[in-house]
């Protein structure tokens, strides 16, 4: 019966381990949600080493699990997930020098963990494949614009035509990942989500599909995803983070480029 017990307890403290790591970075000394937000998630890609992973390694990944032959709205159990996560960081360390390894199966635990907590809050044991594929794509490292077009893909019909309702499940998946990093307030959905990003419901083909996401501003409820992207150039040297001073004070903008100098060391 202890030894139960003390199982339960390790159990738990997996479960939160990423939660507590993040709430200690502090990053809700941000006021702007924006900013906060991209941060926390910037976070949780780079903790489970997922911005080393992208869009195409993904694509794989999916493939050689047999997701890409699932219909959209197929569950799969939490083990099998799991099986998929391994996949991935397995075929990462295969990719990466032997100097630059990192550790799988800490990283296996990490991301199912915070998975499991952001799609699965009602103890099922399920997720659906599109959830899967929606979260990772969204989380992955890589350009934006390829992880987009994936994206399209998802949601397009034979006629490379976008079909409104695949959009608003995919809305409804990634923006489950704020919610997850307690800035559903913000950027929680709602039933007028899709209309944020096409007022006018005309036939949206990838061009046009790829302009809205990366204009400047981009969608409402989305503004959070480009934002991640600039946090990883600026991790990478490229030191041209645009900051919108709508509504931002000064103070909120020393304080989130100390977070991100601190970030660079």
């Amino acid at each position: 019966m202890i030894e139960e017990g003390g199982n339960k307890r390790k159990t738990m403290a997996e479960k939160r381990q990423l939660f507590i790591e993040m709430r200690a970075q502090n990053f809700d000394v941000i006021r702007l949600s924006t900013y906060r937000t991209a941060c926390k998630l910037r976070f949780v890609q780079k903790r489970c080493n997922l911005h080393l992973v992208d869009i195409w390694n993904m694509i794989e990944a999916f493939r050689d699990n047999g997701l890409n032959t699932l219909d959209h709205s197929t569950e799969i159990s939490v083990s099998r997930l799991e099986t998929v996560i391994s996949s991935i960081y397995y075929q990462l360390n295969k990719r990466l020098p032997s100097t630059h390894q990192i550790s799988v199966e800490q990283s296996i635990s990490l991301l199912l963990n915070f998975m499991v907590a952001a799609y699965d809050s009602e103890g099922r044991g399920k997720l659906t494949v599109f959830s899967v594929k929606a979260m990772l794509a969204t989380m992955c490292g890589g350009k934006m614009l390829d992880k987009l077009r994936y994206i399209f893909s998802q949601m397009s019909d034979s006629n490379g035509l976008m079909m409104f309702g695949k959009l608003d499940q995919f809305l409804k998946e990634a923006l489950k990942l704020p919610t997850a990093v307690f800035e559903g307030p913000s950027f929680g959905y709602t039933e007028h989500a899709v209309r944020t990003c096409f007022p006018q419901q005309k036939k949206i083909m990838l061009n046009m599909f790829l302009d809205t996401m990366m204009a400047d501003p981009p969608p409402q409820c989305l503004v959070w995803l480009p934002l991640m992207h600039r946090l990883a150039h600026v991790e990478n040297g490229e030191h041209s983070l645009t900051l919108h001073p709508s509504g931002y004070r000064e103070e909120e903008t020393a304080v989130f480029l100390a977070i991100i100098v601190k970030s660079c060391k």
